[in-house]
């Protein structure tokens, strides 16, 4: 719980001269770190404000955002062309350069998406509220809209269904369901991937700042780094500093840029 863990911000002169000791590569999760979380995933929107302010990080830091949204759908959103993204919990990956990766594994299973998602789609026709968003590599069931009685309804009807399909699995954030392919791929294995493109040679020590159960592969598995968790998604963490929201984000990116 975000709630036992030191406050980044209270101890963010110590974190920036670590950083900036070791050369620290910074990792960014999207909805609910850069973005506030909206009701409509789809009217989710970086401030000019945040973005200028991950533009000069990135200056600093070499960065890159971690989402579980599609790649595409999130390099448009930020719009900092310098910058490394990993959608679709790192299935995708693009940078400056035409740089692109995409899971060899995960191109296997794109058919079976197809065939799911009208399945799903009729299976959870009668519960109100519900919203898909299909990427390329993943899909998502928002439940945020729907009545707080429903939502196990929700989880048992997917469960149920992904039954006759080994090759995806079902994981958990904050008021969605995902479905991905049933591959040993998360955001702490993307992580471990970009610092290779984005460090030079014995520059390994990761920054990942994130809120989503989803954060927590990141905050495991990734070697020789820091996590902070933003707000709390009411799940044990393995992050090692707090930030409550989105404004004391923007207020520890202010404290990594000074004496810049």
């Amino acid at each position: 719980m975000s709630h036992q863990l030191p406050s980044a911000l209270e101890h963010g002169k110590e974190l920036r001269d670590k950083f900036q000791q070791e050369k620290a590569l910074l990792f960014l999760d999207f909805d609910g770190t850069l973005a506030p979380i909206v009701e409509h995933h789809e009217d989710a929107a970086i401030s000019e404000k945040m973005r200028d302010l991950v533009l000069r990080l990135s200056k600093v830091y070499p960065a890159a955002v971690v989402s579980g949204r599609g790649m595409k759908d999130v390099s448009q959103r930020v719009n900092i062309p310098e910058l490394y993204y990993a959608g679709s919990h790192g299935f995708e990956i693009s940078g400056p350069g035409n740089f692109l990766k995409e899971n060899d594994e995960a191109q296997k299973v794109l058919p079976t998406f197809d065939e799911i998602e009208p399945l799903l789609h009729e299976e959870l026709s009668d519960i109100a509220g519900v919203d898909f968003e299909r990427k390329k590599f993943t899909l998502a069931i928002h439940y945020r809209k729907v009545k707080e009685e429903m939502t196990d309804e929700v989880h048992d009807r997917v469960a149920a269904s992904l039954k006759d399909y080994p090759d995806l699995k079902k994981a958990d954030g904050k008021k969605v369901i995902e479905i991905r392919p049933s591959i040993d791929w998360h955001k702490g294995k993307a992580v471990e991937f970009l610092k290779e493109q984005l460090g030079e040679k014995d520059q390994n020590y990761s920054v990942y700042i994130g809120d989503d159960v989803t954060d927590e592969d990141a905050f495991k598995y990734v070697q020789n780094g820091l996590g902070i968790l933003v707000g709390d998604h009411g799940h044990q963490t393995s992050a090692d500093y707090s930030l409550k929201n989105i404004d004391e984000v923007e207020q520890f990116f202010r404290l990594l840029l000074e004496k810049q």
